[in-house]
């Protein structure tokens, strides 16, 4: 990668992983290889099954939350509040929904 920025997340996400091996352009280890090189994880998944596609967004958000300072565990902690008790979010404004 060109300039490469260790603040930016980064996954390497193969694709297809529904196809049998040899129906594969890249295989296996080189993806892995490449995405050791880069410094980044490495996902298969497939978008025919959905497996893993939601592993790797959810997994994204987390090392951006984490590189953000925040705890990464899928949660707002207490309540939202940082250590001085000061909230970091507004609140928020419940909107009804109407159906026609």
């Amino acid at each position: 990668m060109k300039n490469s920025d260790t603040s930016v997340p980064l996954v390497l996400v193969g694709n297809k992983a529904d196809l049998a091996g040899s129906d594969r352009r890249i295989s296996l280890e080189q993806a892995q290889q490449r995405a050791e090189a880069w410094g980044a994880p490495y996902v298969e998944t497939s978008a025919k099954t959905r497996m893993n596609v939601d592993k790797v967004f959810y997994d994204l958000m987390r090392d951006v939350r984490r590189r953000k300072g925040g705890s990464g565990a899928g949660g707002s902690g207490a309540g939202g509040a940082d250590a001085g008790g000061q909230g970091r979010r507004k609140a928020k404004k419940k909107k009804n929904c109407s159906v026609v």
